[in-house]
């Protein structure tokens, strides 16, 4: 039996059949009775014990006290990000939700409204916070995270210019952890590879290695895993991490940028 058949029989993607079949990942229950007739299990004693460890292994994920207020797509991204080895990606316009601080994160949910946040909005919120403890975890080893931002996404007042330059000095603290890699591509690098479109790449650790590139949009996420597909998106962060600046160089363009903002800041309450 293929991951893809399996993949199919769920509507799922295989990077998911594959994480459930190593342990990694949990499954719902009717999910899981579809696998089982698909793999030939009709003992009622053995279907039983299963579906047990499924209900056991959902309770052990923190996401799913939320999950009846989350799209399943967007539950199979927490799941990547919580059992992946490694992330690489590009971000022209935004700093991704795995670096963004408390404040940064609710002017982009906010998305320039006014107010306080909606329900289903502090709910993003608390999931962006909490998927960011992969960073720091124990076990496994923390997230292998290398990332290129676009000099846009630096430059963008999300919040203000107090709440960007909160960012800006976040970004300069997260770079120095041993397992993140962070990369500026300036506006001086002039054309690059893959244009202005985001995208993640994840490999799971072994025996099974898969690679899984994550495209989002405003409403869903893709998930790309042929082997095509895998390696061309491979090409095109190795093209944009050689075009960007040095780690050490872009951390240094984060310090000077928040520098910046701190002097305009102190100008305009001055004024």
């Amino acid at each position: 039996m293929l991951l893809e058949d399996a993949a199919e029989q769920l509507s799922c993607h295989a990077a998911k059949i594959s994480r459930i079949e190593s342990g990694r990942s949990g499954i719902r229950p009717l999910d899981l009775k579809a696998l089982l007739d698909l793999y030939g299990v009709e003992g009622a004693r053995e279907r039983e014990g299963w579906l047990a460890l499924a209900r056991d292994g959902r309770r052990q994920r923190w996401w799913r006290v939320l999950e009846d207020r989350l799209p399943q797509d967007f539950l199979d991204l927490i799941g990547l990000e919580d059992e992946v080895a490694e992330c690489r990606g590009w971000q022209p316009g935004v700093v991704p939700g795995l670096l963004q601080t408390v404040d940064y994160a609710t002017a982009v949910i906010r998305g320039g409204a006014a107010g306080p946040l909606t329900e289903e909005q502090r709910t993003r919120l608390q999931v962006r916070m909490e998927r960011q403890k992969v960073l720091n975890r124990t076990e496994p080893d923390p997230l292998k995270v290398w990332l290129v931002l676009g000099e846009a996404a630096l430059r963008q007042e999300v919040g203000g210019r107090t709440v960007l330059r909160g960012q800006l000095l976040r970004l300069v603290d997260v770079a120095q952890l041993p397992n993140v890699t962070l990369q500026v591509l300036p506006f001086t690098a002039g054309a690059y590879m893959g244009g202005p479109a985001p995208f993640l790449m994840y490999q799971f650790p072994p025996p099974s290695g898969l690679d899984v590139v994550l495209l989002e949009n405003l409403t869903s996420h893709a998930y790309l895993e042929a082997p095509a597909d895998t390696a061309h998106y491979g090409s095109v962060f190795d093209h944009l991490r050689a075009a960007a600046l040095s780690p050490l160089d872009s951390q240094a363009l984060l310090g000077s940028l928040a520098e910046e903002l701190a002097v305009h800041t102190q100008e305009g309450a001055s004024g």
